[in-house]
């Protein structure tokens, strides 16, 4: 007599996103939470997201970098859209709590925001965020 087994089955994990993006609106300014890695592949997210939010032209949109891992020039280039959206729409933009490896990035290229955060980083938090190193 044989008996037939299933074989193992390997479930599947959802992958840990990149990015998220949160909106809160309940407020008096909406806020976009930003957690992740703002890079090449999702910085235009949250340009999107913000000129979806600033086109129901609030008084002031923040935008919340606190929980950003990593930082680069696309994000600065999210940063700069998302600014110019708000100005012509007569909305302020505000930067709040940005994470280290946004603020030494936004301070080493001049590039000015409406910000919350010191104008220059802490000496202990000047190494920007960075990618695990995968051997």
């Amino acid at each position: 007599m044989s008996v037939l087994t299933r074989p193992d089955r390997h479930r599947a994990q959802p992958a840990k996103p990149i990015m998220t993006l949160d909106l809160d609106s309940a407020g008096l300014a909406p806020v976009i939470t930003v957690r992740g890695e703002v890079d090449m592949s999702t910085a235009h997210l949250v340009s999107e997201l913000a000129e979806h939010v600033i086109a129901r032209r609030p008084v002031r949109l923040v935008l919340d970098f606190s929980r950003v891992t990593f930082f680069s020039a696309h994000g600065i280039s999210a940063l700069l859209r998302a600014q110019h959206a708000a100005t012509r729409a007569g909305v302020t933009l505000t930067l709040r709590e940005a994470a280290p490896c946004v603020t030494h990035l936004l301070v080493a290229t001049g590039t000015r925001i409406d910000t919350e955060v010191p104008a220059a980083p802490p000496p202990e938090s000047r190494v920007p965020c960075a990618r695990p190193v995968s051997a």
